[in-house]
């Protein structure tokens, strides 16, 4: 392994202890980073980014290589760290403090972002990721960024993948992350997705940086964390490095979930539509009429993750029985209703 760059002073999450070290461009873990950049992220050189930096060991391993890729002068990106609070546990303000020391060591502007999910009312979890997203696409938008770059690696999107399995998610949901989506108006950015967690742990041991570890983590009662526990170990002891080539068959299906939707478009023409050809629907297959549902559906109103499988087979099915004609309705979640007839499908909200 090479490492280059020594610095001296203080390590996040504790005093003087001697030199930090940023990794060389050579670096294995560092060149990939740079491959993902350029070829599945679509990073360009003079960027201005944002990394968001909790202080674990995945994302500090994520500013390191971005700080020595920025280094060189035909990548010279801009970058600016950006840390969320959410304030939910007694070491948070602590962390916030770690990643600003971190941000200094390294010569970067860090912004500190300070929410309370608590005070929204409803699932924490999702108020807190919600709260933690568009606090980090303002900071995006405030310093011109073109990306917001996360530490989301490929034991992230394995045990991403373990969970839709697990409820029976179809193309897109099995897709799981992608190396760059667009949400809350900026480019997510995901270079790690061909890397692991412990490989962000090796580089931060190697470099002699401290991390935080989030306790919450150990809660085995979140389902994440149960397949992160049981069932992730047990997959790759049978498939050793499967979390390192997971991305080449969430491509895959990422591509595969792309020409569905295309398809879906050409069937499902008029999205302002209320009515459509019953054959045309059960010519074009269950794949397409599900997939195409459950998006007229959610832009009337129906949850997206209240359309299940459970939910949506039902009036499929009814579509794809052309030798029954008698009319079937079916009231989904949102006050939506598909009414089946003998020779057109209907589709209407609570307000139609």
């Amino acid at each position: 392994m090479s490492i280059s760059d020594r610095e001296s002073g203080r390590r996040p999450g504790g005093g003087a202890e001697g030199a930090k070290e940023i990794p060389s461009t050579r670096h294995r873990f560092v060149a990939a980073v740079a491959r993902s950049l350029d070829r599945r992220c679509g990073v360009r050189p003079g960027d201005r980014l944002i990394a968001a930096v909790s202080g674990g060991a995945d994302s500090l391993a994520l500013l390191l290589a971005l700080t020595a890729l920025a280094r060189r002068s035909h990548r010279a990106y801009h970058l600016t760290v950006a840390h969320v609070n959410h304030h939910l546990r007694a070491e948070a303000q602590g962390e916030a403090e770690q990643v600003r020391i971190a941000a200094e060591s390294l010569g970067l502007e860090c912004v500190v972002c300070d929410v309370d999910p608590l005070a929204r009312g409803g699932n924490l979890a999702a108020q807190a990721r919600r709260l933690r997203y568009e606090s980090l696409a303002e900071v995006a938008h405030r310093t011109g960024a073109a990306a917001l770059l996360t530490a989301h690696h490929g034991t992230d999107q394995l045990e991403t993948v373990l969970l839709a399995l697990v409820r029976g998610a179809g193309p897109d949901g099995l897709a799981a992350l992608a190396w760059r989506s667009t949400r809350w108006g900026i480019d997510i950015v995901r270079p790690l997705l061909d890397r692991t967690h412990q490989e962000c742990i090796d580089l931060c041991g190697a470099c002699g940086w401290k991390w935080s570890e989030d306790p919450s983590n150990l809660d085995i009662g979140k389902r994440r964390n149960a397949v992160r526990a049981r069932l992730l170990p047990l997959v790759l002891s049978l498939a050793p490095g499967l979390d390192r080539r997971i991305h080449r068959t969430t491509d895959l299906l990422r591509e595969s979930a792309t020409l569905i939707e295309r398809e879906v478009d050409r069937v499902f023409t008029d999205a302002a539509a209320s009515e459509f050809s019953r054959a045309a629907l059960a010519s074009a297959g269950e794949l397409i009429v599900g997939a195409g549902l459950r998006r007229a559906a959610a832009r009337l109103g129906s949850p997206l993750d209240e359309l299940t499988r459970e939910v949506v087979r039902p009036a499929v099915d009814a579509i794809m029985d052309t030798a029954t004609r008698a009319p079937r309705l079916f009231q989904w979640p949102g006050g939506v209703r598909i009414d089946v007839r003998a020779k057109v499908v209907c589709i209407s909200g609570a307000a139609t």
